[in-house]
């Protein structure tokens, strides 16, 4: 019995049912990627999301028998099946040896084949590690002793960069550890075969996925009035959005319109749009901000003229989702700020905010409205 004691206990030994997953997503996604999976009628999202230093970590499970796609989940970057999780305070090797016991990787194996393909007697693989704090070992001490417990119990597998497998052991938690077998591929953080056209500083397709959920699960029209190379507009017409797109660059326009061939991309200036009021259920938009792009003139008088134009084309009751670093005005005419939610994109610290369109007229021509704010829960 004293070495059951002495054993690093790998949690999810004890829990029968069926195979548990985890996603990753960009720090700040986190709590609407849970929110995702929620929502998903086949799959329950499991604790708070944790992060690994680098991406914010959501754990869910599959209903028994449940069919369902990788692609479903249009706000992570990557899944994984869970190999096994432990407690990270011993030595790498024991903590390797929780995270790949014999069962839990057969089990992996067998969901990996139902996402991805057949397995060959001879896979080839490689292991990922990140670890929180290196006080207690380091990361390549880990990834060496995972390494080696995945040898002694494959022996035909031979390490490759790339590879067949990607096995990933992630401190989500301080001393926690999960080792994944991954099951997405570049094709799900591009949301498909990537862009036709490329522009420099484009949208992350899980932001814009992001913002297209945050303006509501009712699809009508949408606005993108900053579009860029397209991403938001794209999200919003594989949400079943009626979306268009628009911006004064004609750059934009053209590079837009090679990614979005039947979509409608037009070029105009989000301070005059060629709409009228009420038009839109929701405008969903990548402000100019940041290291990027720039605007000509006094920021904080473009960002409330656009925002006011913003609400003049949305219908009350509608929805105003821009991203743009902080400060923004509370409550610019015509909306009321509902929340934001904190990213770091590019080297920059920004913000998605969320404004519900009210049914105070646009207004005055006034510039000086409301403090700006840095943050909004």
């Amino acid at each position: 019995m004293a070495g059951h004691r002495d054993r690093t206990r790998t949690p999810s030994e004890s829990r029968p049912g069926p195979p548990g997953f985890f996603a990753a997503t960009l720090p700040g996604l986190g709590s609407l990627l849970r929110a995702e999976i929620a929502d998903h009628p086949h799959l329950t999202a499991d604790e708070e999301p944790g992060f690994d230093g680098r991406a914010d970590i959501v754990s869910f499970r599959a209903r028994r028998g449940a069919r369902w796609e990788l692609s479903d989940l249009r706000l992570a970057e990557d899944v994984f099946t869970v190999v096994g999780d432990a407690d990270g305070n011993a030595a790498p090797r024991r903590v390797a040896a929780a995270l790949l016991t014999q069962n839990g990787l057969e089990r992996a194996l067998s969901v990996w084949t139902r996402f991805v393909r057949h397995l060959s007697p001879a896979m080839t693989y490689r292991v990922i590690t990140r670890v929180l704090d290196e006080r207690r070992f380091k990361r390549t001490e880990l990834r060496r002793a995972v390494t080696e417990t995945i040898a002694a119990s494959r022996p035909r597998w031979r390490t490759e960069d790339p590879s067949g497998l990607e096995i990933w052991v992630l401190e989500h938690r301080k001393s926690q550890f999960v080792a994944g077998l991954r099951l997405s591929d570049q094709r799900m953080r591009q949301h498909g075969e990537g862009r036709a056209a490329e522009r420099h500083g484009a949208l992350r397709p899980v932001v814009a996925a992001a913002m297209v959920r945050l303006a509501g699960q009712m699809p009508g029209r949408l606005l993108d009035p900053c579009c860029g190379s397209g991403a938001i507009v794209r999200e919003a017409l594989d949400s079943d959005w009626d979306a268009r797109g628009s911006d004064i660059d004609a750059e934009a326009v053209e590079v837009a319109s090679a990614n979005l061939p039947a979509a409608r991309v037009e070029q105009a200036d989000a301070l005059k749009l060629p709409h009228a009021d009420a038009t839109f259920d929701a405008v969903v938009t990548n402000l100019p901000f940041g290291n990027q792009f720039k605007i000509d003139g006094d920021p904080k008088a473009w960002l409330i003229g656009a925002l006011r134009e913003f609400a003049r084309v949305t219908r009350p009751g509608g929805r105003v989702v821009v991203l743009q670093p902080p400060p923004t005005p509370k409550n610019p005419p015509g909306l009321t700020l509902l929340g934001s939610h904190p990213l770091r994109l590019l080297g920059t610290s920004t913000r998605i905010w969320v404004y519900d369109r009210s049914d105070s007229p646009v207004g005055s021509g006034r510039d000086d409205v409301d403090p700006l704010v840095s943050v909004a829960r």
